[in-house]
């Protein structure tokens, strides 16, 4: 919305500059605090642009304060939420690219709710403005975005991508390339454009499972269509023309993909590639059926990666009690802050 304001006012170099540098980087929380424009352009900027394309936000606060989640409407008031997640080496930020998620993965609470639509480039950024002028008043900023919110972002391409490009840019959010990870389940044809478009950030998939079988039994409406070989395919002439190493997303699933001879598949099918495996234990959700491994089942299944040199990690998860962690994203809001 800033960008068509710009344009439609053709704005000279020097005041792009100006509210580029205000709202971005200071970050102002108002209108109001554009001083360097005069009162008049204010003024037409305030009719014709909100301050933030979201509206309403919440914030649910975990235990040992290390987890953020907000939820915010659209205009239309459809629920979005973003999670915080803060560490001594960094702050990084879960955004969503949806209201909800069409893709309707099985482990996945936002996968259950219902869809309401694909967010604006606007609507996306606005999240993290949220979050980086609540940092700005401690004087931190986010350190990393992951895009592993709410909603699949192949199936948003366009405003995804608009928001990598306002966030990557030094005169606006300015985060460096490698800070950026995008999230996908692996719709092929959307991949490959995206991957084409050479962003620089980084890719993870979320794969969950090492067969064709068990991953169209988890992942139905995207598994079916878009092969786990096909994605491979994808995936190595991705490496072997930009030498990137890609992250693959695990969600261990008691009794369902968390045995040795899953782990024996995983690193057969992975074998020839630069990967890291991101465990995932499962977090429990009241709507959903499945259980997390137990501590046994993960340590052997990581014996078995690790025997066969597939670099692999278990991923720490965040806010739990308070509805925020992987998978959690469903417009529920914890029982203690209700």
């Amino acid at each position: 919305m800033i960008e068509e304001f710009i344009k439609k006012n053709n704005l000279p170099k020097y005041k792009i500059d100006q509210i580029y540098q205000q709202y971005y980087q200071s970050p102002i929380n108002s209108w109001d605090e554009l001083t360097t424009w005069s009162l008049q352009l204010r003024e037409e900027l305030r009719k014709e642009v909100p301050f933030s394309t979201l509206e309403n936000f919440q914030e649910f606060v975990s235990k040992d304060k290390r987890t953020v989640k907000t939820l915010a409407y659209t205009h239309e008031g459809y629920p979005v939420e973003t999670v915080l997640m803060k560490s001594k080496e960094r702050n990084t930020l879960c955004i969503s690219c949806m209201s909800g998620c069409p893709v309707g993965c099985k482990f996945c609470a936002t996968g259950q709710m219902k869809f309401n639509k694909p967010l604006t480039s606007s609507e996306i950024i606005d999240q993290i403005m949220y979050f980086k002028r609540k940092l700005n008043s401690s004087k931190e900023n986010i350190t990393n975005i992951v895009f592993m919110g709410m909603g699949e972002p192949m199936l948003n391409l366009n405003n995804v991508v608009d928001a990598i490009n306002i966030i990557i840019d030094p005169k606006r959010i300015g985060l460096g390339r490698r800070r950026i990870t995008v999230s996908t389940v692996g719709y092929i044809d959307q991949l490959k454009k995206f991957l084409d478009k050479d962003l620089g950030v980084k890719v993870a998939i979320s794969l969950h499972a090492p067969t064709q079988k068990l991953r169209e039994s988890l992942m139905p409406t995207v598994a079916k269509d878009n092969t786990l070989e096909d994605l491979i395919d994808l995936l190595i002439t991705y490496q072997k023309k930009r030498n990137k190493k890609i992250t693959y997303e695990y969600l261990l699933l008691k009794d369902v993909n968390d045995t040795v001879e899953h782990a024996k598949e995983l690193a057969k099918l992975l074998r020839n590639q630069i990967a890291l495996v991101n465990l995932i234990n499962f977090n429990p959700s009241k709507e959903l059926p499945f259980q997390p491994s137990s501590r046994k089942r993960i340590i052997a299944f990581q014996e078995v990666l690790d025997s066969r040199e597939i670099n692999n990690t278990l991923r720490y998860s965040y806010g739990n009690e308070i509805n925020a962690a992987c998978g959690q994203l469903a417009n529920i809001k914890p029982e203690a802050s209700s």
